[in-house]
């Protein structure tokens, strides 16, 4: 005889594997959101501005083992592919700037600004977790 999930079976199971998720974070970022140009109103300077939308867990993960270098202008860049792992109550969209604040495991992350690409959606997410390129020059 086999054993059937119920929908609040699976709700339950979901949200302990979150919590498993979760425990996995040791690391810390701060996820911003553009909101548009800002002039700054002593010195006329025109800046982006950004609004925190997350401070706190996440989990930088290699999603490829190569790296590509496409050339523009002239100038040739390195871009990494990655994925950063967040609590999906982080409410992180398409495009947020990441900023990764502390690296237990991995103190060379420290420092390093992620875009967000790509989230991997479905009904029962333990994690968000998104495809991210950081861009170095």
């Amino acid at each position: 005889m086999t054993a059937h999930l119920t929908s609040s079976d699976a709700q339950a199971v979901t949200l302990r594997g979150r919590l498993a998720a979760e425990a996995l974070m040791i690391d810390t970022c701060l996820v911003e959101r553009a909101t548009g140009e800002v002039t700054d109103p002593v010195t006329g300077v025109v800046t982006d501005g950004w609004e925190t939308v997350h401070e706190g867990v996440c989990k930088v993960q290699g999603r490829q083992a190569q790296a590509s270098s496409p050339v523009a202008g002239g100038h040739v860049y390195t871009v990494e592919q990655l994925m950063i792992h967040l609590p999906v109550s982080a409410q992180s969209r398409l495009d947020d700037r990441v900023t990764i604040v502390s690296a237990t495991m991995d103190p060379d992350l420290v420092g390093a600004t992620f875009r967000l690409t790509e989230l991997a959606r479905g009904t029962y997410r333990t994690a968000d977790r998104w495809n991210v390129e950081a861009v170095t020059g």
